[in-house]
């Protein structure tokens, strides 16, 4: 890596962290991360230890907004979630009471979620009759390739809704390709009269985490939920189309949620 870019690198991976301690979940090891997995049971503990705290936090990830189009009766999301950690981490970063290992540890979660609640099935739950505790945020619904000979349905290794918005915006892991993205959709902005540019001034970059979760939940609504995905847990075979939505979907997200995380870190560290 050039040292020019060992700062922006170094930013990116810290943003893709939290994702990244899953490989490391297991039964014991210093090094092993405890999965506790989605609901949160002592979740203050160990909090704002820094990197000695080795609970996986997947309840950390979203604030699953709930709806339903079949009267099913929803459940409001617990707490601690996305939202109240984005303002707990922002918050601490300007704390005198804050080590600096633990504020390093909060920023890598904050670059982290800031992203995360942008994407709306990481905002929203599809309550229904065959999920009636929720859908998890797309997770509970099955997708498969157009040729049902690919599918597959049950265990890990079956595809979701959740995961198919997870990768529209790409599946590399690599800072070279997220920059390669980064520096497409910054041309993209410099076009005063594009696509991208008209649907960023839209969105107000300085508005709260309840208004980007808000506005998940509606593009969940608009562009997540609907043909060819149907009303149960699949499988569905997503076209081509819709993914072509997705990833426009995606692409503006991902540039409103740079925009509102840098206004957020300028504010916050001034």
């Amino acid at each position: 890596i050039p040292s020019s870019e060992r700062d922006k690198v170094a930013f990116m991976q810290a943003a893709t962290w939290p994702d990244d301690l899953r490989s490391r979940a297991c039964l014991s090891g210093p090094d092993c991360v405890r999965d506790e997995g989605y609901t949160p049971t002592d979740a203050s503990a160990d909090l704002n230890v820094g990197y000695r705290d080795k609970r996986l936090r997947r309840y950390w990830h979203f604030k699953d907004l709930p709806f339903s189009t079949d009267g099913t009766a929803l459940e409001q999301p617990f707490a601690p979630n996305a939202e109240t950690q984005i303002v707990f981490f922002r918050d601490s970063l300007d704390d005198v009471g804050v080590s600096d290992e633990a504020k390093s540890f909060n920023l890598s979660w904050l670059l982290h979620l800031v992203g995360d609640v942008h994407q709306p099935l990481h905002a929203t739950a599809r309550f229904s009759a065959d999920s009636p505790q929720g859908d998890a945020g797309g997770n509970g619904v099955v997708v498969c390739r157009p040729v049902p000979a690919t599918c597959v349905t049950t265990g890990r290794s079956k595809d979701t809704l959740h995961g198919l918005w997870d990768n529209a915006i790409g599946t590399s892991n690599t800072p070279r390709s997220a920059s390669k993205k980064a520096d497409s959709l910054l041309a993209q902005l410099a076009d005063n009269s594009g696509f991208l540019t008209r649907q960023v001034a839209a969105k107000d970059t300085n508005a709260l985490p309840p208004v980007w979760l808000e506005e998940s939940l509606s593009l969940a609504k608009a562009y997540t939920y609907v043909d060819p995905i149907g009303p149960g847990k699949g499988p569905y075979y997503p076209t081509n189309a819709y993914k072509a939505a997705a990833g426009s979907v995606a692409e503006q997200r991902i540039t409103i949620a740079g925009l509102r995380l840098a206004n957020l870190l300028n504010a916050q560290l001034q």
